[in-house]
């Protein structure tokens, strides 16, 4: 199993080597957990039953004047563990964004980009400044995760984060694989439209609005998508993810499973649609 959205924002060996992180993740995500091993996170993905999990920083000078974990950090925690599978994020408000991108990417071997308007306050359609960035996402061949839908930080604007702002984008780099999580949510409709019209649309399942993962997930799957949508249109393009540590993994894999998809979707969407896109392995 592959959770493709967590932040190592507990990690108490990433969090030691840098005294400002724990006021940066208290500011820029609104997260005050105390630090926890690595092994303590290990330990949440073993209970889920998850061998992998992507990591993702994200990069907010320009809007908040730090990082949220740098790509370094990301590299470094990398090198502790084989489990992790490290994005880059860069804010593409600073001109240098592309290059530090593909500077970074090549350097630390990060598989993906992790990219969230609402907190880093840039606009999608942006072509002087955005575009610049996809097109190198699109070159080094790396997925790009692009945060729609609600933004539960405190200083995040969700209305820069509608997934229908990414029609253009979509339709501009074919090649590149934009991954919307949560479903989009709220925006669910123009998310999956999305997705059913480009095949190179993902969507992630980590969504949670009100309850649980399960009452949530299971909401907008029964009353906004179908199963059957998942099943027969986009089988392929759906991803699993937990948004830890906003949410416990083995809650989010529950979530999952009590959809009661067939075994070869679950499959699917617990590993082999990611470890396509990551990997390249065959799906």
């Amino acid at each position: 199993m592959i959770d493709f959205h967590t932040y190592p924002a507990q990690i108490a060996e990433l969090i030691e080597t840098d005294p400002d992180l724990p006021g940066a993740i208290a500011d820029v995500f609104g997260l005050y957990m105390g630090p926890q091993p690595l092994a303590t996170y290990l330990g949440h993905l073993d209970e889920a039953g998850i061998t992998q999990a992507v990591a993702l920083p994200l990069d907010c000078r320009s809007a908040h004047g730090t990082t949220v974990f740098s790509n370094e950090q990301i590299a470094s925690l990398m090198e502790r563990t084989d489990r992790v599978i490290g994005f880059a994020s860069v804010d593409p408000n600073r001109a240098d964004a592309a290059e530090q991108l593909v500077r970074d990417a090549e350097e630390y071997g990060l598989r993906g980009l992790n990219l969230d308007p609402a907190l880093q306050r840039f606009d999608l359609t942006d072509r002087d400044l955005a575009y610049p960035v996809y097109a190198a996402a699109a070159e080094l061949g790396i997925p790009m995760m692009v945060r729609c839908g609600i933004n539960w930080a405190p200083k995040g604007l969700s209305s820069l984060g509608r997934p229908l702002l990414l029609e253009q984008v979509v339709h501009d780099f074919p090649e590149l694989p934009l991954v919307i999580p949560q479903l989009g949510w709220p925006w669910v409709d123009d998310a999956i439209m999305l997705a059913v019209k480009h095949r190179n649309v993902y969507l992630d399942t980590s969504v949670i609005f009100s309850g649980t993962p399960t009452e949530s997930l299971r909401h907008v799957v029964e009353t906004r998508i179908g199963r059957e949508l998942f099943d027969r249109s986009i089988p392929r393009q759906v991803l699993f993810g937990s948004s830890y540590p906003r949410v416990d993994p083995k809650r989010a894999a529950w979530a999952v499973g009590e959809l009661g998809l067939r075994p070869k979707l679950e499959r699917r969407i617990f590993h082999d649609n990611a470890a396509a896109l990551l990997f390249k392995e065959a799906n």
